[in-house]
């Protein structure tokens, strides 16, 4: 695993060294700062199949990359910046965008760009060649210097399934790391504005992602009587087709999850709730016709909602 510090060298020569560091990690980069004297920084990188995995712990400065270093070094590459603290400020393209812990951007190489680092930092960075997510991309100038987050349902998924991946990159099976690194630009793409190909993810790993994202919504909407496949497609911005595709790797289909989870719920509330009449636990939990919710619950708990509450009330008692 390669690795690099400025910890070893005497102050004068720390960010000089700095600037080396970023030139041999990532791609020609001119880093600025605006104070004087010792800089501490240190990068340690980690391939997955074409995606190198470059952890940084630095001091607060500033990188760009003009034409001159463009024109020094035209490699293409997509850098996906994962922010684990501190903050930056990222240009390119004419958009500005502040991107704080647990977010994420990209950048493209081939284009000039302007990374403004502020306070103590730790960053997670993905080289990621353009040539494998550009085609992923439905309009590829538009989809650098864009904030990810956890602010939706998209950007959830694709935030933790990054940080899944940094936990400990030196560890993951060699033989996973093509599955990952597809993962990863699957990912990355569905999140800064990905094509219809995008959009209908095709590995595994992928669905398996998309289907724990779709399921801990359901989870938090059980009560939301409107909760259904349009309104999970609409959220996730996915087509029905690729949301029942993930229920693929699951042992129940969106229908069956949804209606076993909310059952779940209204057991619980039944005896929770001792005084509540039925009717009234249903219609909390999402069902709309007490009649159908009778049934499905005699089908699930084999005795009606008045008797499994009884029954759970005499036991605890």
């Amino acid at each position: 695993m390669p690795y690099w510090t400025t910890h070893e060298l005497p102050p004068d020569q720390q960010f000089g060294f700095w600037r080396e560091v970023l030139c041999q990690a990532f791609i020609t980069l001119d880093p600025t700062r605006t104070t004087s004297g010792g800089f501490s920084g240190s990068v340690s990188a980690n391939l997955i199949s074409d995606i190198n995995v470059t952890r940084l712990l630095t001091d607060e400065h500033r990188v760009t990359r003009s034409s001159a270093e463009i024109r020094q070094t035209p490699l293409e590459y997509y850098f996906v910046n994962m922010q684990i603290r501190g903050d930056v400020v990222a240009k390119q393209r004419g958009r500005e965008v502040h991107i704080r812990p647990n977010e994420f951007y990209i950048v493209d190489s081939t284009e000039p760009y302007d990374l403004d680092y502020h306070s103590d930092l730790e960053i997670f960075s993905f080289r990621v060649p353009k040539k494998q997510l550009d085609p992923l991309l439905k309009d590829p100038s538009e989809s650098t210097a864009v904030k990810v987050s956890r602010d939706t349902p998209m950007g959830t998924l694709a935030v933790d399934f990054l940080q899944s991946v940094l936990k400990q990159p030196s560890d993951l099976p060699r033989g996973c790391h093509k599955t990952i690194a597809n993962t990863i630009i699957d990912m990355v793409a569905l999140c800064v504005g990905g094509n219809a190909q995008a959009m209908e993810p095709t590995s595994q790993s992928t669905r398996h992602a998309l289907l724990n994202a779709i399921l801990k919504h359901v989870e938090r909407n059980l009560h939301d009587p409107e909760l259904s496949v349009d309104a999970v497609c609409q959220k996730f911005r996915i087509s029905p087709r690729n949301l029942h595709r993930a229920f693929e790797v699951s042992d129940m289909s969106f229908g069956e999850s949804l209606r076993s989870k909310r059952l779940e719920l209204c057991a619980s509330e039944l005896s929770r709730i001792p005084n509540q009449p039925v009717s009234s636990v249903a219609f909390s939990c999402g069902f709309n016709d007490v009649s159908y919710f009778n049934r499905v619950f005699r089908e699930k708990f084999g005795s009606s909602p008045s008797e499994y509450r009884r029954a759970r009330l005499t036991s605890e008692r």
